[in-house]
């Protein structure tokens, strides 16, 4: 009996034994088929979509004003941008991007609607109208203190250091007309034409120089002549004459004037050429008018605006200084040099109708600021 319980007690410990290993080894196997197939289910499960990402492109025209302004231009000196608001006569102040728009003169002037900045930026020429005419004032703005003009002014600007101002004066009782050059209160005045035929007459200093050009405004009927007188008066010199409807704007050291003009009474297009102070005249083939331009500081740039949907039969320059229609414009950069042209905005980045009025650089030249004559807001142009 002991023998045969000896010999169960053995058999029943490796049946055991056998039993341990065998459901150990399975256990095991079950353990990997299972982690082998839980990482299967993850490899064949599709990966996660990444977000879309839109990157909206920088907009090439840009609003700065939120209502209608003149007397828009930039300081050299701080690199920001200047205006006076149309609405009520407040003045503003922008960086040279169009950002950060501040009030910086919150007195209300009824009537302004005008106003030329001296080139120093310390004075301004205010031009307000009264009963349907015309009264100008300087104000200094160092000294905060504005000074009225005498009437019978039309046309006044600032010589080229804004230390005097230059003006059309009429002399109701002899019906005469003259330039005269003055202080910028308009004491010791002194004349430096004594007579000129034309009714309307544009003026402009001639920058790095002693000299003064004027001119009879555009007209398509009446053939343009440019003259240029010194500042401190003396002979009358005739520059330029024999194209129609001219316009004029000189070059940043004085060596030359863009033009726009007709070549006779019966041109139909008003076309860009340049004009020498010796009186040499050069063709660009670029049909705009020079207010629609700008001069780069080294003189070798030109930046246009080329107006498009002129209505036919329209007389220019005429019927476009007279507001009888606006313009869709096309933004453009012309080489005074070699004559070639680019567009510096392309036709799928203009975004609304722009008539392209006052137009200007930033400091660095970087923007290419103006007015927009459809509804009178300032807009900046990244170039």
């Amino acid at each position: 009996m002991k023998k045969v319980f000896i010999i169960s007690a053995i058999l029943f410990g490796v049946t055991l034994l056998i039993w341990g290993v065998y459901n150990f080894a399975f256990k095991k196997s079950d353990s990997k088929t299972s982690v082998t197939n839980k990482t299967a289910q993850q490899t064949m499960q599709p990966p996660k979509a990444e977000p879309v990402v839109v990157v909206k492109k920088p907009e090439k025209i840009t609003l700065v004003s939120k209502e209608p302004v003149f007397g828009a231009v930039a300081d050299k000196k701080t690199e920001k941008v200047l205006y006076y608001s149309a609405v009520d006569g407040t003045v503003w102040q922008a960086d040279s991007d169009g950002l950060n728009v501040i009030q910086i003169a919150n007195k209300n002037l009824p009537g302004i609607v005008g106003a030329i900045w001296s080139p120093d930026r310390t004075r301004v020429l205010t031009n307000f109208n009264k009963d349907g005419s015309s009264i100008f004032f300087t104000y200094d703005n160092t000294k905060k203190v504005g000074t009225q003009l005498s009437g019978n002014l039309d046309t006044v600007v600032w010589d080229g250091l804004g230390s005097k101002i230059i003006y059309k004066y009429y002399d109701a009782k002899t019906k005469k007309r003259s330039l005269s050059i003055a202080n910028p209160d308009g004491s010791n005045w002194q004349t430096l034409v004594g007579e000129i035929p034309f009714r309307r007459v544009l003026i402009s200093p001639i920058p790095l120089t002693s000299s003064v050009s004027f001119w009879n405004a555009p007209s398509a009927a009446e053939e343009s002549i440019l003259q240029v007188v010194a500042s401190t008066g003396g002979e009358v010199k005739s520059v330029f004459k024999g194209r129609f409807g001219g316009d004029y704007l000189w070059s940043p050291d004085g060596s030359q004037a863009l033009v726009s003009s007709l070549s006779d009474k019966s041109g139909k297009i008003v076309m860009l050429g340049l004009v020498s102070l010796q009186g040499e005249y050069r063709d660009l083939g670029i049909p705009t008018i020079a207010s629609k331009c700008v001069w780069s500081v080294d003189g070798k740039t030109i930046y246009c605006a080329l107006p498009g949907g002129i209505p036919a039969g329209s007389v220019m320059p005429d019927d476009y200084q007279n507001k009888k229609f606006t313009t869709n414009d096309t933004f453009w950069k012309i080489s005074t040099v070699t004559g070639t042209k680019e567009r510096v905005v392309e036709l799928t980045d203009i975004n609304g109708v722009y008539d392209l009025t006052t137009p200007f650089l930033s400091s660095t030249e970087n923007s290419l600021f103006f007015i927009n004559r459809i509804d009178g807001k300032l807009y900046r142009v990244s170039l």
